[in-house]
Order: C-alpha cells, then structure tokens, then sequence
C-alpha cells in the first residue's frame, strides 16, 4: 500500500528532517495520518518546550507550512496546544463553527491524493463496503485503523490475515460536519500562515 510506501515514507523524513533542522530541534515528527476523502496526508509533530504563546505557535506552524509545501498538511499533536495556553477540548468545541465561517475555504488536492484514495478502496473492500464509502483517515501504526463516515456510529470491525491487521470505526453525520470544520481550518491556517489552533479559536469573531 502507499500509505506505507519506502517512497512516502522517504519523503515525509525528508520534509521531518528540514523542518527538524530549521526549528533548531524543536519540532519533531511525531505521526503521520491519510485523510483520502480531502486527499492529502497530514504530519503532526510536538513541539520541544514546555511552554509558548499562541503567536510562537503560529510562528512554529508557518515553518513547517512552509516546509511542507503542497505535499503535506501539518499540525500539532494535542499535547501542544495545552503549552500555549488553547485546551484541545475548546478547539473541538469549535470544529462544526468552523465548517461554516470557513465554508468558501478552497481544499486544494495534494499530489498523493489518487494513491491514498486508492488505499481506502482496497480497504474498504475488505471489509465488504461500497468503494464510496468517505474514508475520513487512515491513521498507521503496526496496525491500520480506518475511520469512515456512516448515518451513524456503529460497533468496530476488524479484518486480520497473515500479520495484517486492520480496524475500521464508522463515524456519526455529527463527526464528518466536526471534520470537514477542521479541514477548512487547515488550509484557512495554511492560507493565512498562522496556527490551526489561531484558525480554530477566531471562529467567534468571525461570526459575531
């Protein structure tokens, strides 16, 4: 699978390592997750100090979108956010304002989009499931977990054969509205060089 291609993963080290280098040690890759039905790939990383102020933040995430370039999408692992003084349960709190005050946002496609796209196919397939089923992410570790959207939250599946091992989540109507929010964020942060944490708590003064 792409997904955990040398190929990609040489590139995501690449792009890791540059941003590694420029922030002085202080950004470091954490993870990397698909998000095919927005077709891009998004690396998070933790940010090596205790502390830091919300403009620091957009400071630090305007490098790595720098880095990144149209190849990838980049964010922070949660952890982050407490440091600068924003609760990963108030952004989350905001993720269905955001699909709207961002609504015109442009999602511009990343150039692995038909190859992850391609992923969730063969991934749906194990599981029986139409091939356009919205696949939301497809998060990777020693085992994948695939997140899709359904008319509502149902009990997990798992497929296992030969030391491959994959389980999918459906996810409410209520979560794809929550993360098509934060995806509009993304590229808002993107477009205007400031942190997705900055993109998701100006949702207030953008409606009033």
């Amino acid at each position: 699978m792409f997904i955990k291609s040398p190929e990609l993963l040489e590139r995501i080290k690449a792009v890791s390592d540059d941003i590694y280098e420029k922030s002085g040690g202080l950004l470091v890759f954490e993870e990397y997750v698909a998000a095919p039905l927005f077709g891009f790939i998004i690396l998070r990383f933790e940010l090596m100090r205790e502390e830091c102020t919300l403009e620091e933040l957009d400071g630090y995430e305007r490098l790595m979108q720098e880095a990144a370039g149209d190849e990838f999408q980049v964010d922070f692992m949660g952890s982050v956010y407490k440091k600068a003084g924003v609760s990963l349960q108030a952004m989350q709190a905001r993720f269905a304002r955001c699909c709207e005050a961002y609504e015109g946002e442009a999602m511009a496609l990343s150039p692995y989009a038909d190859r992850i796209r391609a992923d969730a196919a063969a991934l749906l397939k194990l599981f029986s499931l139409p091939e356009d089923t919205p696949v939301w992410e497809i998060q990777v570790d020693d085992e994948l977990d695939v997140l899709v959207f359904g008319n509502e939250r149902k009990e997990p599946m798992r497929y296992e054969a030969d030391g491959f091992a994959v389980n999918l989540f459906t996810l409410s109507p209520a979560d794809r509205i929550d993360s098509e929010g934060l995806v509009r964020a993304l590229f808002y942060a993107k477009r205007n060089g400031i942190s997705l944490a900055s993109a998701v708590m100006r949702v207030s003064e953008l409606n009033g």
